[in-house]
């Protein structure tokens, strides 16, 4: 009971301050699209014999690029509600991924990357899949917004790959990098959070990082992402800099930045309030709600994000929903796929019953909405 007190009032805490609206908003912000994770379910045997905890990784254990039927999946679910509601899903994608061939061929001495459409092709579920991709865009589903050039940081990742027996290098062989520090066999820091910072070169390699990754999703999608979230909510506010150079005017995230800095052990952390401006004039889009059933599966996901829905638009606030790309994944496991669209299927149509004037908006589209108000 305690818990759970502790729980709403966290809730209204974050909502209590900053931009409000009379509308009965909702934006569901999906991370790690276009972003690789296991290529095929048969690894996570080998993965285990190897000493990798692999069931302290849900992320291992079920995510991948979304497939062709991963894709129609998850468009048929939102469409299925859309007479009501128009639902739409704002896709953070990590736009490049490692070159794996390239990095090999060079003798692991330079980092190579691809754009994730070239990644698509080598997977053999996945020959359409970015032709759906287009297609979920046409029809208002799928809404694609800059995440990364890739969810990886890059010179530990090359640190690890230098000694060819770890378990780094055993992962790059079979197209993996990314397991989490509670499953892996090594004692490392996190290879995910592409933008902390360890040495100066770091701080360089983030900047063009972004730099490349922004003119990447332009030229793969045709328009510029107005918005962006760093990977694992991670980076120093000198990139902030980077971001609105690019053209990037609002920044997703939580309640809570963590700021890395050369010469210092862990992240400052930076809170964050909805419609918060920074000197550059850009947003803060400050999620507030979480339907993640795949990492959550303890709680009753849809009653818990119904709950912080409510509590939002007490507050007169939009209703940000956290959902990461990993929940509607069928590509390793189909039954989990169908299980969490079900589940999202009830939360959708329970939220237009209970509010019938909701609307489904992007994060660029809030994001404007908020710089028209004020």
């Amino acid at each position: 009971m305690l818990k759970k007190i502790k729980k709403i009032a966290r809730d209204h805490l974050t909502n209590s301050r900053g931009w409000r609206t009379d509308r009965k908003i909702i934006v569901i912000e999906s991370d790690d699209w276009g972003a690789i994770r296991l290529p095929k379910a048969s690894l996570l045997h080998k993965l285990s014999d190897w000493g990798i905890k692999t069931e302290n990784d849900p992320m291992l254990r079920n995510d991948a690029m979304a497939s062709e039927e991963d894709l129609e999946a998850l468009f048929n679910t939102l469409r299925g509600v859309r007479e009501k509601g128009s639902p739409v899903l704002t896709a953070n994608t990590i736009v490049a991924n490692p070159d794996f061939k390239r990095i090999e061929a060079d003798g692991f001495q330079q980092y190579y990357y691809e754009p994730f459409t070239d990644t698509l092709a080598e997977y053999p579920s996945h020959t359409n899949a970015f032709g759906l991709w287009k297609k979920g865009m046409e029809e208002g589903l799928f809404h694609p917004q800059f995440h990364g050039r890739e969810h990886l940081h890059v010179s530990r990742w090359m640190k690890g790959l230098q000694n060819r027996t770890s378990e780094t290098a055993r992962l790059f062989d079979e197209r993996i990098y990314a397991v989490c520090g509670s499953a892996s066999t090594e004692t490392r820091k996190s290879f995910l959070a592409a933008y902390e910072w360890d040495i100066e070169g770091d701080r360089t390699f983030t900047a063009q990082s972004i730099r490349e990754g922004l003119q990447l999703f332009e030229s793969i999608f045709g328009y510029s992402s107005k918005t962006a979230i760093a990977p694992n909510y991670t980076w120093n506010k000198e990139l902030e800099q980077v971001y609105a150079e690019g053209g990037v005017k609002y920044l997703q995230g939580s309640t809570a930045q963590r700021s890395p800095d050369i010469g210092t052990e862990g992240n400052k952390l930076i809170r964050h309030y909805m419609g918060e401006k920074n000197e550059l004039n850009q947003f803060y889009l400050v999620r507030n709600c979480r339907f993640e059933p795949t990492l959550d599966p303890d709680i009753d996901n849809v009653a818990r994000c119904l709950e912080q829905i409510s509590t939002a638009f007490l507050w007169k606030k939009p209703a940000i929903i956290e959902s990461h790309r990993v929940n509607y994944i069928g590509y390793i496991d189909p039954k989990t796929r169908d299980k969490n669209l079900k589940l999202l299927d009830i939360l959708l149509r329970k939220t237009v019953e209970k509010w019938p004037d909701v609307e489904f908006m992007t994060s660029d589209r809030l994001g404007e909405l908020m710089d028209e108000s004020l």
